[in-house]
């Protein structure tokens, strides 16, 4: 039973974000603080999660969590916007305060101050990353399933980033830990030259494998009834028109930031996950090419999405049924923790060139230690050490 509980931590943060955002002013900055007490103060203290898929898959308990993070994300997106906007969109306020007891008229009079609204952003975004971009990151791989791709693309759409669902299921799974994918961070590439290349590149990249599919089957990329990449784009544009609606141009503006801010987590986690790692290309993709991780928040809370060595070895494996590979590459922290530290190159840097030096050593063929021989060279990172070719 503790497996299914573990698949509601998401939700249940969830409703945490939207009860603290409610109360406004300096509450604002409650739900970014809180994650990071809660993520950090789990991954240290507890034990590493090495358990394996439940005995008995109950699917409806294992999915409904997933499926309920679009309406979350919804009401909580609209409620934020509400509150920076001025009037009261299709009478909510007035619904929130006669039937459930909640006054978000105070919420917003208690928000005045720039840095309130800053402290919004960071938590909003947040959730909008790991409530939506993970949860959509895991229906987006189930491609057979047109209801989980629809579900998918709309949490995504929550972060502007539609385009992940072409990009990521078939170019960095295909690509993955070589220089073609500009979703694999260079050994020595701060995140923020990173994070330029992969969102320009991702999406460059989701346009042309699109289109290049859509010809074969004599069809356009610029169709909205063939092109998911369109509609896609679509999604992204209706979002701001919405924000148009609940709050007028300040709201534009105010939700092209939020997006902005939750798109950079997502390029964040891409940065650590396969950082420095390399791969001769059209050689089958490993548990090595990725950096996991088994601590205790990052798995359970992020759909296991830290167990990214199984996840990039079956990429459509549900995650309910990704395994702990405790012989994998790991990172030394939990997601939280390395996203703070990515954001201080040098930091990162240092905890990371131990890892890659391991990596050469132990996780790399002798083929990839020439590859990775050359990208340490062309780093020129401080203590990191020329990968052996040999064993």
């Amino acid at each position: 039973m503790s497996k299914y509980l573990k698949g509601w931590l998401m939700p249940t943060i969830g409703l945490l974000f939207f009860a603290m955002l409610l109360q406004g002013g300096w509450w604002m900055w409650a739900p970014f603080g809180a994650a990071i007490v809660f993520f950090i103060g789990a991954d240290m203290l507890f034990p590493r999660d090495e358990s394996g898929p439940p005995k008995v898959q109950i699917m409806a308990l294992l999915n409904l969590p997933l499926y309920l993070m679009l309406p979350l994300l919804a009401v909580l997106n609209f409620t934020v916007l509400w509150m920076f906007g001025s009037g009261d969109v299709f009478g909510f306020g007035a619904w929130m305060q006669s039937n459930l007891g909640l006054d978000l008229f105070a919420g917003r009079a208690a928000t005045t101050h720039w840095a309130q609204w800053a402290g919004c952003i960071v938590s909003v975004g947040l959730m909008n990353a790991v409530g939506g971009t993970v949860t959509g990151h895991e229906l987006t791989h189930r491609t057979a399933s047109p209801f989980d791709l629809f579900m998918g693309r709309w949490m995504l759409a929550f972060t502007c980033d539609t385009s992940f669902a072409i990009e990521h299921v078939y170019g960095h799974h295909v690509q993955v830990a070589t220089n073609a994918d500009p979703a694999t961070a260079r050994r020595g590439e701060s995140f923020y030259t990173f994070t330029v290349r992969s969102t320009i590149m991702s999406y460059v990249h989701a346009f042309q494998v699109e289109r290049a599919r859509l010809r074969k089957l004599g069809k356009s990329v610029w169709n909205p009834f063939a092109s998911p990449f369109l509609r896609g784009n679509l999604e992204n544009l209706a979002m701001f028109v919405a924000a148009y609606f609940i709050a007028g141009w300040p709201g534009v503006g105010f939700w092209a930031i939020l997006a902005f801010v939750g798109k950079q987590y997502l390029e964040i986690t891409n940065y650590f996950e396969h950082y420095g790692l390399v791969r001769v290309p059209g050689e089958p993709v490993q548990p090595r090419h990725s950096w996991n991780s088994n601590h205790w928040a990052s798995t359970n809370v992020l759909f296991s999405l830290a167990r990214h060595s199984h996840h990039h070895a079956e990429g459509e494996a549900p995650y309910w049924t990704l395994s702990a590979y405790p012989n994998a590459p790991m990172l030394p922290n939990g997601y939280l923790s390395m996203l703070l530290i990515a954001l201080v190159p040098p930091l990162f840097k240092k905890i990371m060139t131990p890892a890659l030096n391991d990596w050469d050593e132990r996780h790399a063929t002798a083929a990839e230690r020439k590859l990775a021989q050359e990208a340490s060279r062309i780093s020129g990172m401080s203590g990191l050490k020329l990968a052996q070719s040999g064993r």
